[in-house]
């Protein structure tokens, strides 16, 4: 019997904001600046209303309220603590500042009467004819006409009955956040979803480290965590004037230079990630020489990677090629060498190596899909890559999981779960934190260097399985933001611990792991699809379907794996027409044209295998409405002809055992699929089937035609149709033009797995 919900006391807010300053001045006071101190101060000085109302206020959404909308059961007569607050530097009465905020929260009536008052100084003024507005015009074209007045907005907002104040210490208040945070959060929806129930917390250890302990550290980050949000808003600017992006953007280059460059490696990041963006905005208003500034400012790949290609546009062959140099002597990571070795190869890379003058030379990724092998693959699992190619090698004997970046995370998560979320100097920073924070920054290793070592070191011990299978018993279910939990991943794990190989007494899963706690943010994706396992030998299968490209960090992880002594490649899939396969060709008559509200009326199907018709299914069903006469007068059905007719929830188990195991093929298979699976939907039933459409395959096989539609590709290639709009009828006819297009299709000479 579920839990009931817990409910929260009237005062909440004030408790969790009471807690959060509590938390920070416990832990941060070495770094406090001296304007959030006094924030804590003062606001600790105020009456207990008073700090209600404030908490109130930097709840909700914007800075500027009106004291009308500032009313509290629990709190009582606004005024006197407006006032309060007011001599406290909390808040302060409206200046141009405040506008936008003002405009943006101000309602249609009280932006009429801002209106009249404005008409009225304007007459004063001899202007009677300046504000052109009607009170039946939207609050758009109201304010678009208040924005045009030449009026003291201040002043007349003034004399508005009710009071406007706006917010102020916003900055400190900020900084406060972003210490207990490590991001700027303007709410504490953490708490209250903990207080319901909702949020889980205290899974993990309960003694908290300051995330910064000296305060020019602490505020170096607290400005690159507010430059982030704002350096996007730049970019909405410039789309919109492009024409200031040169001015705009050397104004950071003088805050970028002004930033130092700090010795932690998690400032270090975040100082490179936010030059970065800027160079990528520089390049994208073609203002090459700002975004070599900022790249030069950023701190590794992928920076280096537009450095390289930018001094290759200036035609500085001899930069271009030290640089190159530079990155494969000492590369930051896998992916920079990888960039380099690729760029330098093409770019300058002789004639003699076998390249014919004038050819453009592939890059590794390209060269690398190209030369993986093909398999062949049913068209059964069109558009399901993954799904065919585990069902290929299933067939074969294989253990096959759908495995990917999940069965890594996992394994890193749980081989280290102490260090990552119970050690007492793990880097979680507040009950909330699901991730040690200096993961992406290197930082987890230098913390436990010998810890991890050794623990690498166990993964080849005899009982490395037994360790592995009580950690993950011992913490399922609990939240992380590391992986994910599910049912099968004891049978994914254990093998790859058993069955991983080993090189001198160090298994193989060792510098994986090690990569991962040294660099996780780069080593934590890009591993392969598919975990294939028989006669206990492991392989790992990056998929590809055709049209599909490989990404640099998959083919990083790829060559991580394989230098570590594992079986991993790319597979390309091909699909192939089975001539044995199995097609249902369905037509369905309906009550509109919307799956989602109009009902199915008949369905008829044919079953066909070699060409050769196995079956037929058709029946009239009653939707439980009245068939529109536009139907009736469409197909000849009408509500008299389905009264008696079976409901879809009687005939669904049929036409299922019917469909299984087959190919869906429809004329406009969206529309008749659609309405299928919208019926099995309503039953609460699944629906899932491959599907082929006669539409778009006739116009790939049959180019050129007038009209793809059903009647006229029968007037063409001379198939019989009659009772057009009936659904056996529609659905004979519809099989025809699926033997011409599996005439035309043709199975490539694969290789055989």
């Amino acid at each position: 019997m579920p839990q009931p919900r817990a409910e929260l006391d009237s005062g909440y807010y004030l408790q969790h904001f009471n807690e959060l300053l509590q938390f920070v001045t416990q832990h941060y006071q070495g770094v406090l600046s001296a304007d959030s101190s006094g924030f804590i101060r003062d606001f600790n000085a105020l009456s207990e209303p008073g700090r209600q109302l404030l908490v109130r206020m930097l709840n909700r959404k914007g800075s500027v309220f009106a004291d009308t909308e500032l009313h509290y059961a629990e709190i009582g007569a606004t005024t006197p603590l407006l006032d309060e607050l007011t001599q406290a530097g909390f808040i302060a009465p409206l200046t141009e500042a405040d506008l936008a905020d003002f405009w943006l929260r101000l309602t249609k009536d009280t932006l009429w009467q801002l209106l009249q008052l404005a008409q009225a100084e304007l007459v004063q003024q001899g202007l009677p004819d300046a504000v052109s507005a009607r009170k039946s015009q939207t609050k758009p074209q109201l304010l678009g006409t208040a924005l045009k007045l030449p009026v003291n907005w201040l002043a007349l907002i003034s004399k508005l009955p009710q009071r406007y104040v706006a917010l102020r210490r916003q900055d400190a208040l900020n900084y406060i956040y972003f210490l207990y945070f490590g991001r700027i959060e303007a709410n504490l929806s953490l708490f209250t979803l903990r207080d319901l129930g909702i949020r889980q917390t205290g899974q993990f250890k309960q003694q908290f480290s300051p995330r910064f302990t000296e305060p020019a550290q602490a505020q170096l980050a607290y400005q690159l965590a507010k430059a982030k949000p704002v350096i996007i808003e730049l970019g909405k600017q410039l789309k919109k004037q492009p024409d200031n992006a040169a001015a705009l953007l050397s104004q950071w280059q003088d805050a970028v230079a002004a930033w130092p460059v700090p010795d932690d490696n998690a400032l270090l990041l975040k100082r490179s990630e936010r030059c970065y963006s800027l160079g990528k905005l520089a390049e994208q208003y073609q203002l090459n020489d700002v975004a070599i500034c900022f790249y030069q400012h950023s701190n590794g790949f992928p920076a280096s990677e537009r450095l390289a290609r930018l001094y290759a546009q200036t035609g500085d062959e001899q930069l271009c090629r030290q640089y190159l140099q530079q990155l494969l002597d000492d590369p930051g990571c896998d992916e920079e060498w990888l960039f380099a070795e690729d760029f330098y190869r093409r770019k300058f890379a002789d004639h003699s190596s076998g390249a014919k003058p004038g050819h453009k030379r592939r890059s590794q990724l390209t060269q690398l899909l190209h030369d993986a092998p093909l398999v062949g693959v049913d068209e059964l699992y069109l558009g399901k890559a993954e799904q065919g190619l585990m069902a290929h090698y299933a067939a074969r004997g294989y253990t096959v999981f759908h495995a990917e970046n999940n069965l890594w995370l996992a394994l890193f998560g749980l081989w280290f779960w102490h260090e990552l979320f119970e050690h007492s100097d793990s880097a979680l920073h507040n009950p909330f934190e699901r991730r040690p924070r200096n993961l992406a920054s290197g930082g987890f290793y230098q913390q436990f260097e010998s810890e991890i070592e050794h623990k690498l070191n166990q993964l080849a011990a005899p009982t490395a399985a037994s360790t592995l299978l009580s950690a993950l018993t011992t913490h399922y279910g609990k939240a992380n933001s590391l992986f994910y939990w599910h049912s099968d991943l004891a049978q994914q794990l254990l093998p790859l611990l058993q069955y991983a190989p080993e090189t001198n007494g160090v298994s193989s899963l060792a510098p994986i792991l090690r990569a991962m706690a040294q660099d996780f943010s780069r080593h934590s994706s890009g591993y392969p699809d598919l975990l294939l396992i028989k006669d206990q030998q492991l392989a790992f299968i990056e998929v590809k379907a055709p049209g599909d490209k490989i990404q640099r960090h998959q083919l990083a992880r790829l060559l991580a794996l394989q230098n570590a002594g594992f079986n991993a490649r790319i597979e390309k899939l091909q699909w192939i027409v089975d001539p044995n396969r199995l097609y249902v060709v369905l037509d369905v008559e309906t009550t509109g044209g919307k799956a989602g509200t109009d009902r199915v009326i008949e369905i008829g199907a044919v079953k066909v295998q070699a060409g050769e018709v196995l079956g037929t299914f058709s029946t009239l069903l009653n939707p439980g409405r009245y068939i529109p006469s536009f139907i009736t007068r469409l197909t000849g059905i009408n509500s008299a002809m389905v009264a008696d007719a079976p409901s879809f929830a009687d005939i669904a188990g049929k036409l299922a055992e019917f469909l299984q195991g087959a190919v869906f093929v429809a004329h406009n298979a969206k529309f008749d699929y659609g309405f299928i699976r919208a019926e099995f939907a309503r039953l609460e039933q699944p629906f899932d089937m491959p599907q082929l459409c006669t539409v778009v395959n006739m116009r790939r096989y049959y180019p050129g035609l007038a009209s793809y539609s059903l009647g006229k590709l029968c007037e063409e290639f001379e198939i019989k149709l009659t009772n057009h709009h009936r659904a056996l009828d529609d659905a004979t006819a519809t099989v025809e033009l699926l033997k011409l297009i599996n005439a035309r299709r043709c199975t490539p000479q694969l290789a055989t797995k």
